[in-house]
């Protein structure tokens, strides 16, 4: 059987990067024009505050964003990102040699959706060969390595980017008591100016920095296990066998159902951070070939 290196650059599992790319883009369009969108709306605020007879019009369109969000675009976005993670697991399943868990995951996606998807690939190729890091250790602890990589790269960015759209969340907040006290504005106009407009932002800003924040003391959780693993130097090994492959698809499960409840972190800001977390890994895997030797 070819190694990982070799395999994660077949065509199917290019295939499945490529379909992976789009519908996480497509993911990752319906939130930014959400937050755009919600803006747009907040910045209304600014509106009233010059036109005070704006105010009850400003407010409605804020309250009726919000429910267009929670009711529409929510759940669109975690359509697609539950097709983006059943392809993950797909590409996990087929590279890791793990059963696939018809109960968690359900089916996977047909083969002309995944065709079709892959065709809408318009990026660069570099950006979808050579996902993993292999490191070069005895199995099974090259897919731990990967597994480990899943848990703790997802831990990075997603941890960066909720932080940033919290401190989003807190500056617009921040500065509307700052313009409302600096200019004596009363306290229910600053709320029905300001705040209601922002509560489309807010909410969405509030609630993925929630759900990030979530998803990686979880990532982090279980990669402290899967590092255990590899600590002890001198301890048992790892083989490959039934109890090993119950492992590895207990690691797999946590990771589809992480992945299922919020979409990866926009491209920009995933490759923002990528060759500094690159290095990072990098190292690891060296630290890994020298403890545990060569297959």
């Amino acid at each position: 059987m070819a190694g990982l290196a070799t395999r994660q650059n077949t065509d199917r599992s290019l295939d499945l990067q490529r379909a992976i790319a789009v519908t996480h883009k497509r993911a990752q369009w319906v939130h930014t024009t959400a937050l755009t969108v919600s803006l747009l709306v907040a910045a209304l605020g600014l509106l009233a505050r010059l036109e005070p007879k704006a105010i009850p019009a400003v407010s409605l369109v804020g309250a009726l964003w919000t429910a267009i969000y929670a009711i529409a675009l929510a759940p669109w976005a975690a359509r697609y990102q539950r097709t983006s993670a059943t392809l993950q697991e797909m590409l996990d399943t087929s590279l890791f040699g793990q059963p696939w868990n018809r109960v968690l995951v359900g089916p996977p996606v047909p083969e002309e959706l995944v065709s079709d998807l892959s065709s809408r690939y318009r990026d660069r190729e570099e950006w979808v060969r050579d996902y993993y890091i292999v490191a070069v250790v005895p199995a099974p602890y090259d897919v731990l390595f990967c597994l480990e990589q899943n848990l703790a790269w997802g831990s990075r960015v997603r941890q960066r980017y909720g932080q940033l759209l919290a401190s989003v969340a807190g500056i617009w907040v921040l500065a509307g008591l700052v313009i409302g006290f600096a200019t004596g504005v009363r306290v229910p106009a600053l709320i029905s100016a300001w705040l209601v407009p922002s509560l489309g932002l807010l909410l969405l800003c509030l609630d993925t920095y929630r759900t990030q924040l979530a998803n990686t003391r979880e990532r982090t959780r279980v990669r402290e296990l899967v590092i255990g693993l590899t600590a002890d130097q001198h301890g048992p090994r790892l083989t490959p066998g039934p109890e090993w492959v119950a492992l590895a698809r207990q690691i797999q499960d946590v990771l589809f159902i992480l992945r299922r409840q919020q979409s990866r972190t926009p491209a920009w800001f995933f490759r923002r951070y990528h060759d500094r977390d690159k290095r990072a890994f990098e190292y690891r895997k060296r630290v890994l070939e020298e403890r545990l030797g060569p297959p």
